[in-house]
């Protein structure tokens, strides 16, 4: 009786296993393979935030690495590279000030790409604040800047100069040193262009008196 028992013990657990293995065999057939995990490309940032802000200045200059080692002395410009063409002469170059990223481009007629000297002037101003307008005002003319306008007290709360670098491109160079009123500001303006234009006329009397003398 106990043989029999272990006989059919036997046959029922052949059975299961059978039974086991078909499932698995068509669970196996039935099975989607799996996807390849894909792999993930880098995000790009469009705007290259970690690089300029939202507008970067060129300047053609016909000289790359001298007005990069002028504005490095003069303005305090940090130099971050100079890149070279196919010929081994200066194409491109880029400096920082704080969060501003400068570039520069050599000059190109073939291109129709010129230099304020070359076009006889610039109807641009670079506009930057510094810390201390007075002791900038002394490297930039240390390195060689074209004096327009020295160091002056604004109508509108800023301590400005302005000064020409030796590429013909115009600064002005400025500290914050007061926030006056609507008010305030309308009566320095006043004040400050009558100045001016006394300052002019003067001048201008000087030069005629000089003319006379011939």
């Amino acid at each position: 009786m106990a043989k029999k028992t272990k006989t059919k013990a036997r046959a029922k657990s052949a059975r299961m296993s059978a039974k086991t293995m078909v499932k698995a065999k068509a669970a196996k057939k039935t099975a989607k393979p799996a996807k390849k995990r894909a792999v993930r490309k880098p995000k790009i940032d469009p705007l290259n935030r970690k690089q300029y802000t939202s507008m970067t200045p060129m300047l053609t200059v016909k000289d790359i690495p001298r007005a990069a080692d002028f504005y490095t002395k003069a303005f305090g410009f940090k130099l971050r590279g100079i890149m070279n063409g196919p010929d081994g002469k200066p194409m491109h170059a880029e400096l920082k000030l704080r969060d501003t990223t400068l570039m520069l481009g050599p000059e190109s007629p073939e291109w129709q790409s010129f230099g304020a000297r070359s076009i006889g002037g610039t109807p641009v101003t670079l506009y930057i604040l510094v810390e201390n307008v007075d002791a900038v005002f002394k490297d930039a003319v240390a390195a060689g800047a074209q004096v327009l306008m020295p160091p002056n007290d604004m109508f509108w709360g800023d301590r400005c100069f302005n000064v020409a670098d030796p590429e013909g491109n115009k600064w002005m160079v400025a500290t914050h040193a007061a926030e006056p009123t609507e008010a305030q500001m309308t009566e320095a303006m006043k004040a400050q262009m009558a100045a001016m234009q006394a300052e002019q006329a003067k001048a201008t009397a000087a030069a005629a008196g000089s003319e006379s003398e011939y």
